[in-house]
C-alpha cells in the first residue's frame, strides 16, 4: 500500500490550482477531493479539528486567525470559478454562528456537522457524503439571501412568500416546473436539477402546477412554529 505523503498532497493541490485556473469547467467534486486532502495531512483517514483549521487557514489571507467573507469569496472564485453569490452562499453555510466570519468558534460546531455517526471522528465517506448535501443546499441559501430584502438574515411572510419570484420569467406571477427547472440550471444548479422537482411537488400545495404566494404562505405558516411571522434559514 502507498501512502500519500503531505509533500505529495501539496503537489496535487498546485496541479489542481493549476488546472482549476486555466479551466471554466466547474468541478466540485475535484474540489472535495482537494478539501479532503488538505484536510487530512497525516493520511490517517480521519480528520480532526486542528486538521479541519488547517483547511480555513487556506483562506485566511491576512494570516490573523479569521476568515472574512470577503477572503473566502476570493479564494473560493479563485478555486471554483462559481459567482460571488454562489461563493457567498458556502460562506454563509460555514458561518455556523452568523457572526460575519470563520474562526475557532465555528470549528468544534463545523467538525460535529461533519461527524455524520456522533462518535467524535469525521472519516473520507463522512467528509464526502455531507459535502454532497452542502452543494445540495446551496440553491437554498442562494435564494434565501436573495428573498431576504431588508437584508436581517430572515424572512418575513412577504419575503418568504417571493421566494422563487426571481425564477418567474414570464411575470405572470408564479412560477412553474418547467420555469423552476430551466432556472435552476441557469443559476449553476444543474448537478441537483432532481432536487428542484421534489421541492416543486412538495410547495404545490393546491397541485395546480404553479407556486404562487398562496402555496408559500400557507408553508410559512407550517413552518413558523412559534409565531414570530420571520423565517430563519433553519427550515430550508
Amino acid at each position: 500500500m502507498i501512502k500519500t505523503t503531505f509533500f505529495q498532497k501539496s503537489l496535487l493541490l498546485v496541479g489542481f490550482f493549476a488546472i482549476t485556473c486555466a479551466s471554466s469547467v466547474l468541478d466540485l467534486y475535484g474540489v472535495i477531493n482537494v478539501l479532503y486532502l488538505k484536510a487530512d495531512r497525516d493520511a490517517n483517514g480521519i480528520i480532526t479539528i486542528p486538521e479541519l483549521n488547517g483547511v480555513y487557514q487556506g483562506f485566511d489571507v491576512n494570516h490573523d486567525g479569521t476568515v472574512t467573507k470577503q477572503e473566502f469569496v476570493n479564494f473560493w472564485q479563485l478555486l471554483t470559478h462559481q459567482t460571488k453569490e454562489h461563493s457567498e452562499a458556502y460562506f454563509y453555510l460555514a458561518d455556523l454562528n452568523d457572526d460575519g466570519i470563520i474562526n475557532s468558534k465555528d470549528l468544534a460546531p463545523l467538525h460535529h456537522v461533519f461527524d455524520l455517526d456522533g462518535n467524535g471522528n469525521v472519516t473520507a465517506k463522512e467528509f464526502g457524503e455531507k459535502w454532497m448535501g452542502i452543494i445540495r443546499e446551496t440553491p437554498f441559501t442562494v435564494l434565501f439571501v436573495r428573498s431576504d430584502v431588508d437584508k436581517n438574515n430572515v424572512l418575513n411572510k412577504t419575503e418568504y412568500n417571493n421566494f422563487f419570484i426571481s425564477f418567474d420569467t414570464n411575470h405572470d406571477s408564479k412560477v412553474s416546473k418547467s420555469e423552476i427547472e430551466t432556472a435552476w440550471t441557469a443559476n449553476g444548479f444543474a448537478d441537483t436539477v432532481k432536487d428542484s422537482d421534489i421541492l416543486f411537488d412538495k410547495l404545490d400545495n393546491n397541485h395546480d402546477g404553479f407556486l404562487t404566494s398562496q402555496d408559500m404562505s400557507h408553508w410559512f405558516n407550517v413552518y413558523d412554529t412559534n409565531r414570530e411571522y420571520i423565517m430563519s434559514y433553519s427550515p430550508f
